[in-house]
């Protein structure tokens, strides 16, 4: 199965008619924002991966970083207060930990705003949602992500134009004078598509299952926050969080010393991206959050349901 094949088979799943596999989803997210006009600005949330705004940054693109209201994940209100104080030219929507952004994105589609979705966290989030309104869907395929085979990324699309740019390591891509993209990934062995998207699709269905048993624990301790559990979400971490910051000290201490299965919050370097002269940020935070992020796959859940009760038990 080629490239384009399997490229074009992943596409249908993300209502997109061109596909193309790429060596990493950084470079999937690069030929995404290409045909941004110099200094376009992309709009995007604080809470991701430090390859993006680099990207944005390398393309002489500006990026727009938002703390939204909601923490990790636009309404549509954080997005129309921004386009009060900017003009913004592409949104890059990440729906981050498997959490969807559930967006009316038809009316910035219809502002002529560039959409570009990363469902990396995110596979099968809603499939009549995902790439509906979207310009470009894009994903990676490392072996943390729902859909995976351990390596490269993807982008799917309708445009024929970008289509025709990507060089696909074989001699008609060669003899065209208008290559702009080494980037897709020579794929050289049978990737079996079907097999894949059984697995993802199992891999989702265990994180479903375990974010609503940790919801079902976070009842019982009412100083413990989490959104109110969806079956439209991925759950590719499980986000808890408190609102007092000493409280957070001992859980994280507590957590350090423990076996559990967690991740902190990864905030991308705001300090230092506040003093680049390229990047603005707006902060519309309700309330500052302290947040740990509970692993929903490959993790024994019982022994994660045990550990965090004990915890939670004795924290205060």
């Amino acid at each position: 199965m080629n490239n384009r094949f399997l490229g074009e088979k992943f596409a249908k799943d993300f209502n997109k008619k061109y596909g193309i596999i790429t060596y990493s989803g950084t470079l999937a997210i690069e030929i995404a924002l290409s045909n941004l006009k110099r200094k376009a600005k992309v709009l995007v949330l604080s809470e991701v991966c430090y390859s993006i705004v680099n990207t944005i940054l390398k393309l002489d693109l500006i990026p727009i970083i938002v703390n939204p209201k909601e923490s990790w994940y636009f309404t549509n209100d954080d997005i129309d207060e921004i386009l009060t104080k900017e003009t913004i030219d592409c949104i890059l929507l990440v729906h981050q930990y498997g959490i969807l952004n559930n967006l009316d994105l038809k009316k910035y589609k219809d502002k002529k705003i560039t959409i570009i979705e990363d469902v990396s966290q995110a596979w099968k989030i809603s499939k009549n949602i995902v790439g509906k309104y979207s310009d470009i869907v894009i994903t990676s395929f490392g072996k943390t992500k729902p859909l995976s085979y351990g390596i490269g990324g993807g982008l799917f699309f309708n445009n024929k134009m970008l289509f025709e740019k990507i060089d696909y390591n074989d001699n008609d891509s060669r003899n065209k004078e208008n290559i702009l993209f080494s980037y897709a990934y020579p794929l050289c062995e049978n990737i079996p598509y079907n097999k894949l998207k059984i697995i993802a699709n199992q891999i989702v269905k265990e994180q479903r299952k375990n974010a609503m048993k940790y919801a079902n624990l976070i009842k019982e301790y009412p100083f413990i926050k989490d959104i109110k559990y969806s079956n439209s979400h991925v759950w590719h971490r499980y986000p808890i969080w408190v609102e007092d910051y000493q409280l957070y000290q001992k859980l994280v201490t507590k957590l350090k010393k423990s076996k559990l299965e967690y991740q902190l919050r990864h905030d991308i370097d705001l300090i230092n991206l506040k003093r680049n002269k390229d990047c603005i940020y707006y902060n519309y935070e309700k309330q500052k959050k302290y947040v740990i992020l509970l692993r929903t796959r490959n993790i024994l859940i019982d022994k994660q349901l045990k550990i965090l009760k004990e915890i939670l038990d004795n924290i205060v």
